[in-house]
């Protein structure tokens, strides 16, 4: 999510380690990943609400938190438990859902400090009448690059008007997700469809911020009409022969990832994920304990960005609300798997 310059090498080297092995995908769709999870944590006791957007984190006389106060309607319900966990970010939890009194604790305060918004993105989404091998499409990424200078181009990019930026995309990463779904074909015989995502700087927006979603006026659909026709042109590159077999075509901009997933600024990994980032201090200081008892941090801007890392946050604040070292289980559970499957 940075510019080679700003990037860790030892994460990036990490990351594509990863990819020349092959990446994974799952079978279904990304919405497998919840429609799997739920169930367990239900069994557990516990339970998922939808369309219950949390207002605030509520702190008991001892400025300990002790539930969450939802929107259910036009109503706020208080959802009172022994330990809050948040994955709404570090910008979302400290300067949204807790009140001031908490916010000013020092070090809360030395966190944010030490953490920047990582830069907006854009979105399209692309439906296709045709089959992967009807249209020529790969279970493959592609990152499209107008240039070998990578810090350079995206620099340029980011610092020019709105206007000349949606002109001149210097990245994209397309992939095809249905191509990677070996269910796909069963579910949606003779359809596909593509993803392509580049960043886009809040700023270019931030002036439809206040507007209702798809209600933001005809120059703010003219400005994101004219970024995906730029992007839409190096796909068709890629994959000619889709040209003429869209039938459904949708971009995202900052202000989209802003009101579907609250991103702050319209972010796709959270917080700048930079070296700066990385240092041993910002790690230090930035853990799943926050100063306010009973209160957890978890997802990416725990770790790092991405899928893989909002994991990695995940176990690492498990670990601290049950402290026990959720990793050495882990190690364990895949021996005694292994273990199993040879017996087999």
């Amino acid at each position: 999510g940075v510019v080679p310059s700003k990037a860790s090498f030892s994460m990036h080297s990490i990351l594509v380690n990863h990819f020349l092995c092959g990446a994974w995908y799952p079978k279904g769709g990304a919405g497998e990943i919840a429609f799997h999870t739920i169930p367990v944590i239900r069994k557990a006791g516990g339970n998922v609400l939808g369309k219950a957007p949390v207002q605030r984190i509520l702190l008991d006389s001892q400025g300990k938190a002790c539930g969450v106060s939802v929107k259910k309607g036009q109503d706020l319900v208080n959802v009172f438990a022994p330990v809050i966990i948040s994955d709404a970010g570090i910008f979302n939890t400290y300067e949204r859902l807790l009140p001031a009194e908490a916010r000013a604790l020092p070090e809360i305060q030395s966190q944010l400090r030490m953490a920047t918004h990582g830069e907006g993105g854009f979105t399209v989404f692309v439906g296709l009448n045709g089959s992967r091998e009807e249209l020529g499409l790969e279970p493959t990424n592609y990152f499209i690059y107008a240039g070998d200078d990578l810090d350079e181009i995206m620099n340029r990019y980011l610092a020019s008007s709105r206007e000349e930026a949606a002109k001149n995309i210097p990245l994209l990463f397309v992939t095809c997700p249905s191509a990677k779904d070996p269910t796909w074909e069963t579910r949606h015989p003779g359809k596909s469809t593509l993803a392509i995502v580049t960043f886009a700087k809040y700023e270019w927006f931030e002036e439809w911020k206040d507007k209702q979603v798809n209600k933001r006026g005809d120059d703010y659909e003219e400005l994101k009409k004219t970024f995906v026709d730029t992007i839409m042109q190096a796909v068709f590159k890629l994959y000619p022969r889709i040209e003429d077999r869209i039938e459904y075509i949708s971009g995202g901009t900052p202000l989209t990832n802003q009101h579907y997933i609250a991103s702050p600024r319209g972010e796709i990994y959270g917080i700048d994920h930079s070296i700066a980032r990385l240092q041993a201090e910002a790690i230090a200081t930035v853990r799943a304990q926050t100063a306010v008892p009973n209160l957890y941090l978890t997802g990416q801007d725990l770790c790092l960005g991405g899928f893989v890392g909002a994991l990695q946050g995940a176990l690492i604040c498990g670990s601290a609300v049950l402290k026990r070292n959720l990793y050495v289980d882990v190690a364990r559970l895949k021996k005694r798997t292994q273990a199993t499957d040879s017996k087999k």
